[in-house]
């Protein structure tokens, strides 16, 4: 019994150093890192991507700008506290906004996302609700929606804290939610950026972006469309990325806690091999085409005698791996039993989904692929059916039900007395003449 338990301890070690030497392959040093599909969230590589405690930098500003979208107005005009200018953390990123300085939201937008500025942040945090911590506490609300459950938001600039904290895989949910929003799209795909003359400056020096991947040559795989860099002492470099190719197949990679930092081995090279990885091992594949026939029905009540074809209303494509051997995927399908007719073109009668360990990869309704009229029999019966279940048609059939039992009541009641009267007649009778 010792040397079977023996050898499943062994086993299973063996197996996890496999595991994390395949997890390291790709020779990045970080902290941890995931790759997904953007449309799906499909995790398509990963290592240590739910460790906890690691900490998100300026990567924080994707959720401030989430709520800046979806609480906020883009013409709304912000001022700047003094507060504000100041409580940026050491040597954060600023670009040098001053106490009472007014600026529109979209124009701090673009200051948060490109150059990273951490006065940008708290303004936004600031003018959208009562208090800083009112916005953090929103923050942190949002982060559980997404499904950032080892996620909490101490501020809205990402300066450090030790309750400021994040993983890998919330901070790739965060950004998949960010770039569902076009607005945020819009912006963190630009390299620059010039602000407009305000009440405190007469003109701005350009704003760059942080971002070094968006200035780097197309390698033909993939062009990087946005999204966040951040840096601190206790973090390291981070950065979350972006990229399509010419598919249309997107991925989101996120490069957390790299603290050896050199020139050619740094957090935007190590994302570069994450969607290299991605791209190269990775391609959308048709699951479902359009009209593509689904079955072949019997409709119930039919005016002829043929099968009806259930089509899918549009066509479903997933990143899959190259090796179609490794998909492993699960078909949902459901179609309503039993159809009976009429049935209209484009009427739907179910769905069909794909899964791939447990996450959809696309879902659509399957409709009739022509209409079916009813059988002239089935007609009359129909209708008759619907005659019944007619409100109106119950409330007349209450009234008369009621009438015909009052009518029978009343009759009743009077051959009761007729009876009655003839009874005394007779008695009146008996008594007075025999």
């Amino acid at each position: 019994m010792k040397r079977i338990f023996s050898f499943v301890i062994i086993l299973l070690f063996f197996l996890a150093n496999i595991s994390t030497a395949a997890a390291q392959s790709l020779d990045i040093n970080a902290i941890s890192y995931i790759l997904i599909d953007s449309k799906s969230g499909q995790v398509l590589y990963e290592y240590n991507s739910n460790k906890q405690g690691v900490y998100p930098a300026s990567t924080t500003k994707i959720m401030t700008a989430i709520l800046a979208l979806e609480k906020g107005n883009l013409d709304q005009m912000m001022t700047a506290s003094q507060a504000a200018i100041y409580d940026i953390g050491k040597d954060g990123m600023n670009i040098g906004i001053m106490p009472g300085e007014q600026m529109s939201m979209e124009n701090l937008l673009n200051a948060v996302l490109i150059s990273s500025a951490n006065e940008a942040a708290n303004i936004i945090a600031e003018n959208i609700c009562s208090t800083r911590q009112e916005f953090v506490d929103l923050m942190n609300e949002k982060a559980r929606e997404l499904g950032a459950l080892n996620t909490h938001f101490v501020n809205p600039c990402g300066m450090h804290d030790d309750n400021h904290y994040t993983t890998a895989s919330d901070l790739a949910k965060i950004a998949r939610y960010a770039m569902s929003l076009p607005k945020f799209r819009e912006i963190v795909k630009k390299t620059e950026y010039t602000l407009p003359p305000t009440n405190k400056h007469q003109s701005w020096p350009t704003l760059y972006t942080t971002n070094r991947l968006l200035r780097s040559k197309s390698n033909g795989l993939f062009e990087v469309n946005g999204i966040k860099t951040g840096y601190t002492g206790p973090a390291g470099q981070n950065v979350v990325a972006s990229a399509v190719n010419e598919e249309g197949m997107e991925l989101i990679s996120v490069v957390l806690g790299v603290k050896e930092i050199t020139n050619e081995k740094n957090a935007f090279t190590y994302s570069n091999i994450l969607l290299e990885y991605g791209f190269k091992n990775f391609s959308l594949q048709k699951l479902v085409d359009a009209n593509q026939i689904i079955a072949n029905v019997p409709v119930e009540g039919a005016e002829e005698d043929t099968l009806l074809s259930l089509v899918a209303d549009n066509e479903i494509k997933a990143v899959l791996p190259a090796d179609s051997s490794s998909w492993n995927l699960s078909k949902k399908e459901y179609i309503k039993s039993p159809i009976t007719a009429p049935v209209n073109q484009g009427d739907v009668l179910g769905y069909i989904e794909y899964e791939k360990d447990g996450v959809s990869l696309g879902k659509v309704n399957i409709v009739a692929s022509r209409s079916v009229e009813m059988a002239p029999q089935a007609k009359l019966l129909d209708t008759a059916e619907r005659t019944a279940q007619n409100p109106l048609f119950k409330q007349v059939v209450t009234i008369v039900a009621i009438i015909l039992v009052l009518f029978i009541a009343l009759r009743f009641t009077l051959r009761r007395i007729s009876r009655q009267k003839r009874r005394r007649k007779y008695r009146y009778y008996d008594r007075h003449y025999k």
